[in-house]
């Protein structure tokens, strides 16, 4: 089966989007080995591409986009405590290092459970993000947002 010309134009558009977004995202760090980061790209553009297939019969499109994607792993709040007059929600160190990282994280006062970081190592990455330990609650440690 030749796929159409609209099919084709549609997957260089895609293409091009994608490794924009790609090369926005890399920052400075790509021009640094731009050849190098292009060769990365293609392949990840490859990987990608044949998650995209054409619809050959329009009645067989989703009505709604979500039946199509994954959900989203997202780590998981292991517990919520009370602790004095607030019940705070208890992360994992690895789980609070990634959503801070994607700069998704949202919390102002929380618990991390430091897990096989050294307290003192997690007690300085966790203020690196703008937080500042204000005490324990059982064996985890307390963070606030730091006020400036």
């Amino acid at each position: 089966m030749v796929p159409d010309e609209s099919w084709i134009t549609y997957l260089r558009a895609q293409r091009e989007k994608f490794l924009a977004t790609r090369r926005h995202s890399l920052g400075t760090d790509y021009f640094y080995d731009s050849s190098s980061w292009d060769t990365v790209l293609e392949q990840e553009w490859q990987s990608f591409q044949q998650t995209l297939t054409p619809i050959t019969d329009p009645s067989d499109r989703p009505t709604n986009i979500e039946e199509l994607l994954e959900p989203i792993a997202t780590p998981e709040i292991i517990e919520k405590l009370q602790v004095g007059g607030d019940i705070l929600n208890l992360y994992y160190f690895e789980d609070f290092q990634m959503l801070a990282n994607q700069g998704i994280f949202r919390e102002s006062h929380f618990l991390i459970d430091k897990g096989r970081k050294w307290e003192k190592k997690a007690i300085e990455l966790v203020t690196q993000y703008g937080y500042q330990h204000i005490g324990y609650y059982k064996e985890y440690l307390e963070f606030m947002e730091a006020r400036q």
